[in-house]
Order: C-alpha cells, then structure tokens, then sequence
C-alpha cells in the first residue's frame, strides 16, 4: 500500500515538475558534452520545429534555426571549460536578439559533462533600449541647446568679450580631454565651461561695456559674479558640480583669488582647467583697451604663475596643446 501511494506521490511530482518546466518561457533544454539533447521543455520543442520524441537523443547539429545553435553552443562549452561557472551570450540574427546561455549541471554521480542551455528572445528588450538611447540623445541636445542659449544670453550683455564663454568651453573640454579625464568629467567641464559667468547677469550692463579701466567699485561688483552664479546654478541637479566649478574659478593656487580665497588641493580640479581656459582666452582675444597677446607671449605667462596661480598638470597640458598640438581657437 505504502509503494503505491509513493509511486502516486512520485508521478504527480513528476507531472507538476514537468508542467513548471514546459511553462518557462524561455527554451531550456539539457545536453551532453557531445551536444546530444537530454531533455527539453515546449519552448525549446517549438523552437527547433519538432515533437520531443523527435528531439530528444538527437544531437544540436541535426536541427536548423535562425540561430547557429550547434557552432554557438560549442564555443560556450570552450569558453565554460575555461572558467567555472555559466556563460553567455548575446547574438543577433534575422532582426531578432537572442541571450544564450550554457549553465553547467553538477552531480553527484559520475556522468558525462551536462550543460542546461537557456535561450531567451530579447529582442523587445532591445527595442525599449534603444527607445530609452534616443529619448536620452534627445534630452541631451536639448539640455545642451539650452545651456548654449544662456551662454549666448550671457555673452550678448558684453559686446566686447563676445564668443568668450564658448572658446573657453572649447579650450577647457580640450584641456580635460588632453589630461586623459573620462567622458563624463569632460563633458561636464564643457557645460561649466559655457555657464562660467553666468553670474555677471547681475552685474550692471554699463560695468560689462565700460571700455577703460574699472575702478574698485566697480571691479568688486564684477568679482561677485562666481557667487551669483553659483547661487543661480546650484539648485540645478547637473551630473556634474557645475555650480562649484562656476564659484571657484577665480580661486587661485596661492589664495589670491576670489570669491573665497581658496589654496590648492581645495579648489576642485575642474575650477583649475576653467581657471587657466578661462585666462588663456582673455590673453588670446582683443579688448577695447589692449591688443591680443601671442600665443608665446601667453605662454610666456602661463609658465610664471605655474604652480603659483595655476595648476601645474594644467599648464604643461595648455603648453602642449598650443605648442606641439597647434591647438586653435573656432
């Protein structure tokens, strides 16, 4: 009586585990090390276009798919004999993407190797990653058009330094990238770059166009721009300390600068490239009361107040792009 019933419980177990295998959407199916299929769940069974009696015995080879099941899953033992776990691949074919997967299967008894193989049709997975890269892309040129359209806002209260604000966006994304900084610090240096004197919106119009000389009055009010700047820009959530960078970048090395008078290492590394892009442009353009200086005559300059105004790393990097880059300015 007692083998019956544990032959019933048996059987029924059997079934249930059969009816959750054949319910995985994914194809599943367990081989051998010869690439004989074992068993297989429906998934699988509609995907090689057979019956499971037709299946199972046979070996991967036998069955043609979209996919080059046979030559895929004998690179993936190679590749599993190498390490110790599963592994994987994503592989494309006829508009479709497709992860496949050899998950090795360890038993107690002494048998030949055997690998669950899990094939799963990604393919709307795809479909939304790309819909989500091009809605970033969007995002993207939007943000960076309306950061342009503020720097072009900025630079048009100041006949005289028109186009500032972009060639030292240009010079310092070229300064980052020469320093081998990663993408994401160089296109963040580029946004502080176009919005490093966005504070001078609170300064006077008739201060910005004042042809001559400023007196100290008026020169104070000039020197709150990092301030106002940083307090227009820092409740804005940047990827980037855009707003810090903004505040410092009239700090300098020795505590000379302004608005807090910040020494070395506490003045961001970012605030530094803005710091000499930023000085390097205002030596190289034409003002109302000056002729634009050289490039040697710039350079000449830089090398005097390394490591005492400007950071070192930053000037050998400037040096370099102008003089063995034969960097220019658009």
């Amino acid at each position: 009586m007692k083998n019956t019933e544990d032959q019933r419980a048996f059987f029924e177990a059997a079934k249930q585990w059969r009816a959750i295998f054949d319910a995985i959407p994914e194809s599943l199916c367990l081989i051998d090390d010869k690439l004989t299929i074992l068993r297989c769940n429906s998934s699988m069974a509609e995907l090689l276009g057979k019956s499971f009696k037709d299946i199972i015995g046979e070996k991967l080879d036998r069955f043609k798919t979209e996919i080059d099941l046979s030559g895929l899953v004998s690179q993936l033992i190679k590749k599993m004999s190498v390490g110790s776990g599963r592994v994987t691949e994503v592989i494309n074919s006829k508009n479709n993407w497709y992860e496949v997967t050899l998950h090795p299967v360890i038993e107690k008894v002494e048998k030949p190797a055997r690998s669950l193989l899990i094939i799963r049709n990604i393919t709307h997975l795809k479909e939304m990653e790309r819909g989500l890269t091009e809605t970033h892309e969007r995002l993207k040129k939007a943000f960076h058009g309306t950061v342009n359209a503020l720097a072009t806002t900025i630079e048009k209260r100041d006949p005289f330094t028109a186009g500032h604000e972009r060639r030292v966006a240009q010079i310092a994304q070229a300064l980052a990238i020469s320093l081998d900084m990663d993408s994401e610090r160089v296109e963040g240096i580029l946004v502080a770059g176009l919005l490093h004197d966005v504070g001078k919106i609170v300064v006077p119009a008739e201060i910005l166009s004042k042809p001559g000389t400023l007196n100290s009055h008026e020169y104070n009010i000039v020197k709150s721009h990092p301030a106002a700047g940083y307090e227009i820009l820092k409740k804005v959530e940047f990827p980037w300390p855009v707003a810090d960078i903004v505040l410092q970048h009239h700090e300098r090395l020795n505590g000379t600068g302004y608005p807090n008078k910040l020494t070395k290492e506490k003045i961001i590394f970012e605030a530094r490239i803005i710091a000499v892009a930023d000085v390097v442009e205002a030596m190289l353009s034409k003002r109302p009361y000056r002729k634009a200086k050289t490039v040697n005559q710039m350079i000449s300059e830089l090398q005097e107040q390394k490591g005492i105004l400007f950071d070192e790393k930053v000037v050998d990097a400037c040096i370099c792009l102008f003089v063995e880059n034969n960097f220019k300015l658009e």
